[in-house]
């Protein structure tokens, strides 16, 4: 019969390692639950909504979340350096991790400070591991535009062939990619096609 100390031991085990994936999981559309105060890395001003916070982010190589909400009736958008669990709780500001999806694309409202989707009360989901875009049948060609320009991207190529001026992460559909380019001043069209975004110069 196994001994007291040895039951306590197998069940504290066991603990670790049920609390380990739920530590691990990102913050998507929820209140930050940290305890230490972080500098954000910046606050972008005129940033509708949190989708378009979210290309911010991922403008940036060190970004790892954001905060997102309606304060004092102004849009505030933060970029930290640190995951969404290491950021203490802000009144009217929500978190999401960069590898959540379906980050909110509406403004948000004195009833919806935080712009979260009304039908599940979360504003983002976690994304799925991530699809390569491989040419193969289902991926749709982007077609040749021209007369694009850094003032006005169009979605689509400058010319067929051409490589990627750059893939940001963690875009969630074609208004972020847009606000993604737009954020790169090299950019003058983009491509989202089957979950990935594409800018190019």
């Amino acid at each position: 019969m196994p001994s007291f100390t040895s039951i306590v031991a197998i069940v504290a085990a066991l603990s670790v390692a049920s609390a380990s994936p739920l530590a691990a999981r990102d913050a998507c559309g929820v209140a930050p639950t940290g305890t230490a105060t972080q500098a954000p890395l910046a606050e972008p001003a005129d940033i509708e909504t949190a989708a378009l916070c979210m290309a911010q982010c991922a403008a940036k190589s060190d970004c790892e979340c954001i905060l997102f909400g309606l304060v004092d009736n102004i849009n505030t958008c933060e970029l930290f350096s640190v995951p969404a669990s290491s950021i203490p709780p802000v009144t009217g500001l929500v978190a999401y991790d960069v590898a959540c999806t379906n980050v909110p694309t509406t403004t948000p409202t004195p009833s919806n400070p935080n712009s979260a989707n009304p039908a599940s009360g979360k504003g983002g989901k976690r994304a799925a591991p991530a699809k390569a875009n491989n040419g193969n049948s289902g991926t749709t060609q982007p077609p040749v535009v021209t007369g694009a320009t850094h003032a006005s991207p169009k979605n689509g190529i400058p010319k067929t062939g051409q490589a990627p001026l750059a893939t940001p992460k963690n875009i969630a559909n074609l208004n972020a990619c847009l606000a993604a380019c737009k954020g790169n001043p090299s950019c003058i069209s983009y491509t989202f096609i089957s979950g990935v975004c594409n800018l190019f110069a």
